[in-house]
């Protein structure tokens, strides 16, 4: 172990090709990322590429709702099981409405399916459909699901985040508060969740005929009453700001939040998670929210100028080591034991660092498939990281009589005298012997 520790000192530089030093961090345009905090994410190299203010508490208002979409989904429950309103919830729909809350415009005593509740409040974020999901999933007590929120918040690694209601219509002072990195995390498990993602991909959704909703409105399916809409205008090709990219999510505002957006992005086969929060209020010349504004224009800039890289493969040697004591060989190949991929920012692949460090400059036989040589680091222009061990990928023997030659060499200055002394008295007891002959004849 001592002797492995202390080769690897030993480090090999295998390309280095102007990448910027580790740590350094991309930057957007100057005035894109027009909010209080942002973090954007490349999912499919699980890259950072950029943040702002990400681990500082905020008021997050309805982003709150990705939480509660998510303990619906992740419960278990049918989705199309049907679910009468209880009066009780009558009070929390006062509240709601006094609020100024946005709604479902649900009522109590109507039936409608949990799926309909889910719709209901990821698309228009709706508080009322939000509390009524607390409700069921909390047998009744509010509470208690928010104890669920706080507890899976904390399983998926969320140490800024208390959540004190289902909707978000509370703030810090009541204890609801998050960060833009934990509440990537928080959309992140959602956006592996493929019954929440076609929710929230979803421009529309048309509520059922009820015993409070008896009516369709026009143009409405059969069965159904009224329609919802998506809060998520770059889903709406007749958006100014309209981005066919865009997959999901969730929008949020009070006062005290600003204009929140969380989205995800599919754009030539890369995914992306965006967060932005505390855009300020009101609408930008294109009659956008500036949450809305910034979240394009860091798209349109992140998405075009960064790609995966396949930057190291297993199939090509990253370097050839000297090899002891094989007669078939004299090098072994050094492969990396997994490929590598990381996010390529405008450098390009060119913009990549590569470097091995080998457990010794030369390697003995035998080897075994497999066998650990050393390990590679790639560095991205941006400081990601990533370190793959490098491996022998064939068995190499060791030849014996190779390996003899060798042991023996250092001790040649010894055996040469001696060589010499054994050859000199086998000469002159020959001669001694052919004497002793010749005298008895």
């Amino acid at each position: 172990m001592k002797k492995q520790l202390l080769s690897l000192i030993l480090l090999l530089v295998v390309a280095v090709s102007g990448a910027l030093p580790a740590g350094a961090a991309w930057e957007p345009p100057e005035g894109a990322a027009n909010a209080q905090a942002v973090y954007l994410y490349n999912l499919d190299t699980d890259t950072l590429v950029y943040e702002k203010n990400a681990r500082e508490r905020r008021a997050v208002a309805s982003l709150t709702k990705l939480m509660t979409g998510l303990l619906l989904v992740e419960s278990g429950e049918d989705l199309s099981t049907p679910y009468t309103i209880p009066e009780e919830l009558g009070p929390e729909f006062s509240y709601i409405i006094a609020a100024n809350g946005t709604r479902a415009y649900l009522q109590t005593g109507e039936t409608v399916t949990l799926e309909d509740l889910l719709y209901g409040s990821l698309l228009p974020s709706g508080n009322d459909a939000s509390s009524t999901i607390a409700y069921y999933l909390g047998d009744g007590d509010m509470d208690a699901f928010v104890d669920q929120m706080n507890q899976r918040a904390v399983q998926l690694g969320c140490e800024d985040t208390h959540f004190s209601c289902p909707h978000g219509l509370e703030g810090i002072a009541d204890g609801n508060y998050s960060t833009a990195y934990d509440i990537f995390l928080i959309a992140k498990a959602c956006w592996e969740n493929e019954t929440l993602m076609k929710v929230m991909s979803s421009t529309e959704y048309w509520m059922p005929l009820t015993e409070k909703h008896t009516q369709p409105s026009s143009g409405a399916p059969e069965g159904r009453s009224y329609r919802l809409r998506s809060t998520v205008s770059m889903q709406d090709p007749d958006s100014p700001l309209y981005r066919d990219y865009v997959r999901g999510m969730k929008t949020g505002f009070t006062d005290e939040a600003g204009r929140c957006l969380v989205t995800s992005a599919e754009y030539n086969g890369t995914h992306w998670l965006l967060v932005v929060l505390g855009a300020p209020d009101g609408l930008t010349p294109d009659g956008v929210t500036y949450a809305v504004q910034t979240t394009a224009d860091l798209y349109d800039w992140a998405l075009p100028n960064f790609k995966p890289v396949a930057a190291v493969n297993t199939e090509t040697p990253v370097l050839t080591l000297p090899l002891k004591w094989c007669a078939e060989s004299e090098t072994v190949g050094a492969y990396a034991k997994e490929p590598v991929t990381l996010l390529a920012g405008p450098g390009g692949e060119d913009s990549l660092e590569k470097t091995a460090a080998v457990l010794s400059p030369q390697v003995e036989a035998p080897v075994q498939a497999g066998q650990v040589l050393g390990t590679l680091t790639v560095t991205g222009e941006g400081g990601q990281t990533q370190q793959v061990e490098l491996v022998a990928i064939a068995d190499y023997e060791r030849s014996n009589w190779l390996y003899l030659v060798d042991c023996v060499r250092p001790y040649a200055w010894v055996m040469l005298p001696v060589g010499a002394a054994v050859v000199i008295i086998a000469v002159l007891a020959a001669r001694g012997s052919q004497k002793r002959r010749k005298t008895r004849r």
